[in-house]
């Protein structure tokens, strides 16, 4: 069993002690993955997220990594920056059948400066510190919501059509196409270095999975009634634009 296919119960459970930790640093942090799609998408999101991906300064990041070493996290240096972890708790009774899933699970808070670099290549994107919007994400659990500071919402769709092309990056780009105005990504994609590269090599196979019977993406998308073709065709839009 992986964590997607485990109980709503604890999937909540998990992404509600997610925002816990958040919580505890989201004045430091702009954060830049799965959280900061679900701050933009709300409910729409459709689907489960765990880490914490954030960029800031190296002055905020003092401050963070004295905050989560002081709740008992761990720290690991990375290539790309630093990941404070600690495992997971639950806190509703667990039946055997998801006792060696929950083990597994790790909450982490992943955190890199503003420039972030593809691991395979010299190209990077490049988030500023000072250009976010306010939105808030509401825990499952409780009636609260947590106020959050994240990049433009077609800085984000610039951000994850340059990613490596897995199931999560795929269904937070339909997403956030529903509702970006195209040409700003486009400019978006154009701003930092040569991220139009790394776009215009995912496209194809953004497009691809997307249209495939049977993959987990296709089926969500159809599921929330998104045209499969007009997303296709924002694709090849951004895809034509870049290239010229």
């Amino acid at each position: 069993m992986n964590i997607r296919q485990l109980p709503t119960v604890f999937k909540e459970d998990i992404e509600d002690a997610s925002l816990s930790l958040l919580s505890e640093v989201n004045d430091r942090l702009i954060l830049i993955g799965g959280w900061a799609v679900r701050a933009h998408l709300g409910d729409s999101h459709g689907r489960f997220t765990l880490d914490v991906d954030g960029v800031c300064s190296e002055s905020d990041l003092t401050s963070i990594r004295q905050r989560l070493m002081a709740l008992g996290l761990k720290e690991e240096r990375t290539d790309w920056g630093v990941k404070f972890w600690s495992k997971y708790s639950p806190r509703e009774p667990v039946p055997d059948q998801v006792k060696s899933t929950l083990k597994a699970v790790e909450l982490r808070v992943e955190i890199s400066g503003p420039k972030t670099k593809d691991i395979d290549t010299h190209h990077y994107f490049e988030f500023s510190l000072t250009d976010f919007d306010h939105k808030e994400i509401a825990y499952h659990r409780k009636d609260a919501a947590l106020k959050v500071r994240v990049p433009p919402i077609e800085t984000m769709a610039a951000v994850k059509l340059g990613l490596p092309v897995d199931f999560k990056n795929n269904h937070d780009v339909v997403g956030l196409l529903q509702v970006c105005d195209v040409d700003t990504v486009v400019k978006e994609i154009l701003r930092t270095d040569d991220w139009r590269e790394m776009v215009l090599r995912r496209l194809p196979k953004l497009m691809g999975r997307i249209q495939q019977r049977g993959r987990l993406e296709n089926a969500l998308a159809i599921e929330s009634g998104i045209d499969v073709s007009e997303h296709v065709n924002k694709l090849r839009t951004i895809g034509s634009s870049l290239s010229q």
